[in-house]
């Protein structure tokens, strides 16, 4: 295997490296409509009290969010517990133009007095492995390398500066939980998503193989789940998963089905396709072989607009659900769980100081422009 070095950054960062491109699309949702009334008031750079009948996807819309419901959804993480559960009188922060909060300034954050997390060996190099075509989030293409890229390595600087590691992209996403970290070939990989691991027995056992085979850091990002099928089908009204029974559903190759599997929407209660890549589930849903597409909202509605489907396609914003991405290590490797507390440690500064959102809105933007 060979790797060609790029991205020369950080102090005591080693080069993000590549082989061969494997492309694979993981998820998120989003959130709409609502009456025209409703969202009259709502302007960039302000604060906006929602109304009965409000959704992320209106509010966003109406204000011209970049980046629509999911950067809406960021930026109040300290309002929304979820994103389908909207209260009248929550008071939103719709961020400016920029992508920058109203009214923010810089915030200062005192250094922690905890002595920083360190490994056995902090001279040894930590291997952490990600892979491209996932933007905003991993892309050899995006500044950073992504912005979960980007907040894995601001992660490890604010963590300890002293541990030595290297990132890689190896992009054969696949291989990461399957043979990588269990062999300890590379000790960390990111980004996945993680199941309910308090409720294995619930999961199949490939979902269940994600809990009892690795640990996991905190959440680096919270990703919108969603549902989506042709305006004016039979399923373009629905309003529980219990409702999508009998349907054909496309889930896109290399995608997690837990959260399908928490909601019985598996064989044979409905046809699930796996196998087809992202831009094959469109296909399908216009050529009429699926009723209803499930994925993450930042590809999925840049997917559906690049291809001219605005008008022809219906968001079930009531299935809409989150799943959070993390780095992942083996059980098995001492040396990366030694290093874990240094990664969560790090992206707590980043929550706290506020470069965490700065980090977003800009990998965020970098997506919506280009």
């Amino acid at each position: 295997m060979s790797f060609s070095n790029s991205h020369h950054r950080l102090t005591k960062r080693k080069a993000l490296q590549s082989t061969s491109f494997v492309a694979v699309a993981i998820a998120s949702s989003g959130l709409m409509l609502t009456t025209p009334q409703q969202a009259q008031a709502q302007e960039l750079c302000s604060s906006y009290t929602v109304v009965r009948g409000d959704t992320l996807s209106v509010i966003a819309s109406a204000a011209d969010v970049a980046g629509g419901f999911q950067t809406l959804f960021d930026a109040n993480r300290n309002v929304l517990e979820s994103p389908n559960l909207l209260e009248v009188d929550q008071v939103l922060v719709i961020p400016c133009a920029d992508g920058s909060l109203p009214g923010s300034a810089p915030r200062v954050t005192t250094a922690s007095t905890q002595p920083a997390p360190t490994t056995a060996e902090p001279n040894r190099p930590l291997r952490i492995v990600t892979a491209t075509g996932y933007a905003p989030f991993t892309d050899e293409d995006a500044p950073n390398g992504g912005l979960i890229t980007e907040m894995v390595n601001r992660s490890m600087e604010l963590g300890n500066v002293d541990q030595e590691y290297s990132l890689m992209f190896i992009n054969d996403w696949g291989s990461h939980l399957d043979t990588l970290l269990p062999s300890g070939a590379v000790d960390m990989v990111f980004p996945w998503f993680k199941p309910d691991c308090d409720r294995v027995e619930n999961l199949s056992p490939a979902s269940a193989y994600r809990c009892t085979e690795f640990n996991h850091s905190e959440p680096f990002y919270e990703a919108l789940v969603g549902y989506y099928t042709l305006t004016g089908s039979q399923y373009a009204n629905v309003t529980t998963y219990a409702e999508l029974k009998g349907a054909t559903l496309c889930r896109p190759e290399a995608w997690f089905t837990f959260d399908l599997e928490a909601q019985e929407l598996m064989p044979p209660n409905v046809e699930l396709k796996t196998t087809v890549p992202q831009n094959g589930c469109w296909q399908l849903l216009l050529d009429g072989e699926v009723d209803v597409i499930s994925l993450d909202a930042l590809p999925a509605e840049e997917d559906y607009r690049n291809l001219g489907l605005d008008g022809q396609i219906a968001k079930l914003e009531p299935l809409t659900s989150a799943v959070t991405m993390h780095v992942f290590v083996s059980k098995n490797n001492q040396f990366a769980n030694d290093a874990l507390p240094i990664i969560n440690a790090g992206l707590e500064e980043l929550r706290l100081s506020g470069e965490w959102f700065t980090i977003v809105r800009e990998g965020i933007k970098d997506t919506v422009e280009n």
